[in-house]
């Protein structure tokens, strides 16, 4: 949303429509968290597309460079002793309670109890009491390196899957980014990916426990009380199938909630790009009550997300707890009758909970399955989007002469944005696209950079048509200036050189070349002054200039600019003109103007409109013609002429002073 340089009158209906647009947001933002079943079937991946993002996801296991297998393997070790544990605490248990019959003074009962402590062995008994608590501490040793693993693990996939998003991102170029908009794409790379933690430290572990430590018990259970074992055998599968019937619901729910999520940070960074049209015309407190009302729809669609996981948790713990209670109650029934000795019996139901805590704890982590597979979703179709392929060696070098043949583009279900455009840039010299919105120009610069390929037609740079294998080679001779160039947080000359280390006198001459001299002179520490991330700190005009600059340190063969001269004022726009008529003198330069009188010097001129080519050539051949471009300029030729010359030097200045 830019708005800058406009009249109020042209601004008002601008904000109109932008407001509308947020009132539509909104509306999305704070849809009930029960959609219609068409607007499920839009939200909701089907089960395929869920098998393939939970594989997709179980492939990035190899980033890991090891250390979940290790913590998977830890674990695992933890559940193994927890057996010989219960173990060791039933005998322990069984020959505590036998010991204290050895002082009892029935004859009956003291020949029993002798031949327990023959049989148990009490003499050892200090020694079990030792090998307990040496248990005890390994198992909480093995439990705090597995968790520390496991979340070590689950960075460095992050991390590899950040990389993997940025380098894709960075392959589709600022038109794909565009498309989809910042903000969904930021909280893609930011929370997105960090919902992919507990899914691949938390459900990814469990399920490797579920495999390992019932069947361990089963195995240790079986051969000797094979009753019970039974029981553990035929009630486990219970837990996990509830766990699926309520966990397809909460999928569905965190897929619309992830959805929802997404279009608030667009409706939100919406809003503050447009806080200073909103402050002018009165409409910041109607914002801040849609801000509250899509707050607490989305507050309301988290807490209907909460009640779902608390119901599923509740009825997987009373699942395993009526499991539990079985074979309690059954080993009581057979110890009454003597068909089962004590300390078999307690060993049993001291390994009963053990047996379905996995279980439990995969209900639990479920829901951290279903919301890292939510996530996902986006990053999948981000990193599936068609593949470039790698990109060759293919030198390029000057002077270009790129040629656009028969070119034609068409965004996804819109109207042609560009048709049958055939043009050719040669040499050096300046080039000028103009026209009204919507005309195509942004449109005609992507595919110049290759951000975007043709739907029909191709672009040719010194005979060799541009594709994905050599645009890389292509653009390391480009420099793009958008119409707000981002400034980083850093010094002046860090800027300019986008380099700690930069040849000062360099810097200090591109500075000049963008009008900057009088200003870097003003500051204290020169090109060394601080400026915050993008822009703060100075003025809309200096950002541009500051943007500016560095294209003229580093000399591209093409520069392509988008409104070079919007936010400055008119002396530094003649400066800024100026430099840039010299620097076409050698190299070759396109620009998208909307002040014409800028380019009333360029070797070129071309005018679009809806997506075709009106008319070209230079000035004074479209003034001839008495076409669009004539109407257009009629206005703004005479601001030209009464405009002052072009002044190159503002000012003497020295090299010492700046650098102070």
């Amino acid at each position: 949303m830019r708005c800058a340089g406009l009249p109020v009158q042209r601004m008002l209906p601008m904000v109109k429509f932008l407001c509308t647009q947020r009132r539509v947001n909104m509306k999305q933002a704070s849809e009930s968290s029960a959609p219609k079943a068409s607007e499920q079937q839009s939200t909701g991946t089907d089960k395929s597309s869920t098998k393939h993002i939970s594989r997709w996801l179980k492939s990035q296991r190899t980033t890991a460079e090891g250390k979940l297998s290790l913590a998977i393997a830890l674990g695992s070790g933890n559940g193994l002793l927890m057996i010989l544990q219960t173990a060791i605490l039933a005998y322990v248990i069984d020959a505590s309670i036998f010991s204290e019959l050895l002082s009892s003074p029935d004859p009956l009962i003291l020949s029993t109890a002798e031949v327990a402590s023959n049989v148990l062995g009490l003499g050892s008994l200090q020694w079990m009491l030792l090998a307990l608590a040496a248990i005890i501490l390994l198992r909480a040793a093995l439990g705090y390196y597995s968790e520390c693993y496991s979340r070590r693990g689950a960075m460095l996939i992050k991390a590899g899957i950040r990389q993997q998003l940025l380098k894709r991102l960075f392959q589709l170029g600022p038109a794909y980014v565009q498309a989809q908009g910042s903000a969904k794409l930021a909280q893609t790379l930011h929370q997105g990916v960090d919902a992919l933690e507990d899914y691949f430290a938390g459900y990814l572990p469990v399920v490797a426990y579920c495999s390992v430590i019932p069947l361990a018990i089963l195995i240790a259970v079986l051969p000797i009380d094979w009753q019970s074992g039974l029981i553990l055998l035929f009630t486990a599968p219970m837990v996990p199938f509830f766990m699926i019937l309520i966990g397809h619901k909460a999928q569905q729910l965190n897929q619309q909630h992830w959805s929802a999520l997404l279009r608030m940070s667009g409706h939100f960074l919406d809003i503050i790009q447009g806080l200073t049209q909103l402050k002018i015309f009165n409409a910041s407190r109607r914002e801040i009550a849609a801000v509250k009302k899509i707050s607490d729809d989305f507050g309301d669609r988290t807490m209907g997300i909460l009640r779902v996981a608390f119901l599923s948790s509740f009825m997987l713990e009373f699942l395993a707890s009526i499991s539990i209670a079985l074979v309690a109650v059954v080993l009581g029934f057979r110890l009454y009758y003597g068909d089962v000795d004590y300390l078999l019996a307690l060993w049993v139901l001291l390994l009963a909970p053990e047996f379905y805590l996995p279980f439990r704890q995969l209900g639990t982590q479920y829901h951290a399955k279903m919301a890292g597979v939510s996530a996902a979703e986006k990053i999948v179709e981000i990193l599936q989007q068609p593949q470039l392929g790698p990109s060759v060696n293919k030198q390029f070098k000057g002077p270009f002469q790129l040629q656009l043949g028969q070119l034609n583009f068409s965004y996804p279900g819109r109207s042609a944005a560009l048709s049958d455009i055939n043009l050719q840039f040669s040499g050096t010299g300046l080039y000028a696209l103009i026209g009204e919105s919507g005309a195509g120009k942004s449109t005609l610069v992507d595919l110049l950079l290759g951000f975007i390929n043709p739907s029909r037609g191709s672009v040719r740079i010194n005979g060799s048509q541009l594709t994905a294998d050599n645009r890389d080679a292509w653009l390391q001779h480009c420099g793009w200036i958008a119409q707000q160039g981002h400034i980083f947080y850093g010094s002046l000359g860090f800027n300019v050189a986008m380099q700690e280390q930069y040849d000062t006198a360099a810097v200090l001459a591109a500075l000049h070349k963008a009008g900057l001299s009088d200003f870097v002179c003003s500051l204290k520490n020169g090109i060394c002054s601080q400026v915050g991330e993008d822009g703060v700190g100075l003025s809309g005009g200096q950002a541009q200039r500051l943007a500016l600059a560095r294209a003229f340190y580093h000399q591209p063969s093409v520069l392509i600019l988008d409104e070079p001269t919007s936010h400055l004022d008119k002396d530094t726009e003649q400066i800024i003109a100026r430099s840039i008529a010299l620097y076409a003198e050698d190299h070759l330069v396109i620009v998208i103007a909307h002040r014409l009188h800028t380019v009333v010097d360029a070797k070129q001129i071309i005018v679009l409109q809806e997506g075709r080519i009106l008319e070209t050539g230079n000035h004074q051949q479209l003034l001839q013609a008495n076409g669009y471009y004539a109407q257009l300029l009629s206005p703004t030729e005479q601001y030209r002429e009464q405009a002052t010359p072009p002044k190159v030097h503002q000012g003497s200045w020295q090299v010492e002073e700046l650098t102070q």
